[in-house]
């Protein structure tokens, strides 16, 4: 068993980020086939007309962002990101959608993790990526819905990486929290203010969850180093400023007017504290508790070297629970809805990082205050870990083999690549650019698409030439009407 345990903490990060780089293959290759639907066209079409005239791209993606401001919606930094998608130059640029939206998921969660982990607990780069992989293959790979997570760029530049950039404004707050010398002052406080400039007036769940959890690092500052206060205020205000401009735009207004019976606040704050029980009883599941039991020895480690008691940990994770249903109120107090697809992800995401913090206090907690109290516990507690790890190994070993990797974001994109559909999807959407780029057909008359890929169909147009994708599309390619052929 000694054996064992040295071979993994030698060989076990290079291992596991080997897992990480391998299980992503499958999810890029699978961009390749990917191709713009629905609202991508409508985003897309101000700038790339700009482009095709040759002059004025900045003022239409500046019109295109102000335009949906007043009318629909006040998210003023993820307007210009959407206006900013692959279509805008180019359809055959549409696979980058994956690749922009992993970049910003993973380089958020390994540069927190590094943070809290080597700067804040004085851990070592080999469990910072034993933390920090676990949470981004149940991320990616238990994604409950990874179309829109991954593979739409409308939906995902909105949501997923915004939430990789609110990791990375978090994570400079609290490097500015662990800095030491006026240069890791500078360092922390520059760069958290254009994050704060985007995270600000993008979706309202992560502006609202970073404004609560920077207001926090604020009050730390305040209270007990006044020094840091200065250096924290420019993205704070800069937060908090864009957030307050993006609730307040008319927009916003003119799209809750749509709603029938529009929730109280207290109504939304009481369903995002239900729904978010909900989530946290039905989202564990065999891989998410597997890899939970599997983190407990490296997590139990980063309690070490922490000058902390750990009181009241019931306490905690009321906070910390409260601070996760907290995203759920925009969206409750805007629609009456928990939210669309998209927005369920990122919550999601979230979700293991209330899990890790909470088995953090809670571990700490009995390492601090029961076991002190126990004859021989930290060495009883040892051997109970040790011998945890042949079970476990077996239960992860049943897990491989039982059904559940089927609906694993990797496995349904590996599918997707070996049976064909993928490229069969893509091949019937570049048939149909020709007639759409045809300045002689004015009536285009689509056949449907017969393959879907679950990863990239995003559904389609209509019979219907008044319907709004169809319109976007007839838009976008200059037609008198676009139509699908029944």
């Amino acid at each position: 068993m000694e054996a064992i345990q040295t071979f993994w903490r030698k060989w076990g990060p290079w291992l596991l980020l080997a897992l990480l780089a391998a299980s992503l293959v499958p999810i890029l290759l699978l961009g390749r086939y990917d191709w713009p639907s629905a609202d991508d066209y409508i985003y897309a079409y101000l700038p790339h007309e700009a482009l095709l005239r040759g002059d004025g791209f900045w003022g239409e993606v500046w019109h295109t962002m102000w335009g949906y401001y007043k009318s629909w919606q006040g998210t003023f930094t993820a307007l210009a990101l959407m206006a900013l998608t692959p279509l805008t130059f180019s359809e055959y640029l549409y696979w980058l959608t994956p690749v922009v939206m992993l970049a910003s998921l993973c380089t958020g969660t390994f540069k927190l993790t590094d943070t809290l982990v080597r700067r804040g607990l004085g851990g070592t780069w080999r469990q910072t990526v034993f933390v920090a992989v676990p949470i981004l293959l149940l991320s990616i790979h238990c994604a409950p819905f990874p179309k829109d997570t991954f593979y739409w760029w409308n939906g995902a530049v909105y949501y997923t990486f915004t939430y990789g950039i609110m990791l990375l404004l978090i994570e400079r707050m609290a490097a500015l929290r662990l800095a030491q010398t006026r240069a890791q002052v500078l360092w922390a406080a520059i760069p958290a203010v254009p994050a704060a400039l985007l995270v600000g007036g993008s979706n309202y769940v992560s502006a609202l969850l970073a404004t609560l959890v920077c207001g926090l690092f604020l009050l730390w500052f305040l209270v007990k180093e006044r020094d840091k206060l200065l250096p924290a205020l420019p993205a704070v205000l800069a937060l908090a400023a864009c957030f307050a401009v993006s609730f307040l735009a008319p927009g916003n207004q003119g799209r809750q007017s749509t709603i029938d019976e529009p929730m109280s606040p207290a109504g939304a704050v009481l369903c995002s504290i239900l729904k978010a029980g909900q989530d946290c009883l039905a989202w564990p599941n065999a891989p998410i508790l597997l890899v939970g039991l599997l983190m407990i020895p490296v997590v139990w480690g980063l309690t070490e070297r922490v000058k902390f008691s750990f009181p009241l940990p019931l306490a905690f994770s009321v906070f910390t629970f409260l601070l996760f249903a907290a995203q759920n109120a925009p969206h409750f107090y805007a629609v009456s809805t928990s939210g669309p697809e998209r927005l369920r992800s990122i919550v999601f995401y979230s979700f293991f990082w209330l899990l890790l913090l909470n088995l953090w206090y809670w571990l700490g907690w009995l390492r601090r205050a029961v076991l002190p109290r126990l004859a021989g516990g930290e060495k009883l507690l040892r051997r109970g870990r040790a011998l945890a790890a042949v079970p476990l190994a077996l239960l992860l070993l049943t897990a491989l083999a039982g059904s559940w990797p089927g609906d694993l974001t990797g496995v349904e994109a590996a599918r997707a690549l070996a049976d064909g559909s993928a490229r069969s999807y893509w091949e019937q959407q570049t048939d149909r650019l020709e007639v759409l780029r045809d300045p002689a057909v004015a009536d285009v008359y689509l056949e449907p698409i017969t393959v879907r890929p679950p990863l990239l169909d995003n559904g389609d147009i209509t019979a219907d030439p008044l319907d709004w994708k169809n319109n976007g599309l007839r838009i976008f390619y200059h037609k008198n009407s676009v139509v699908l052929i029944e």
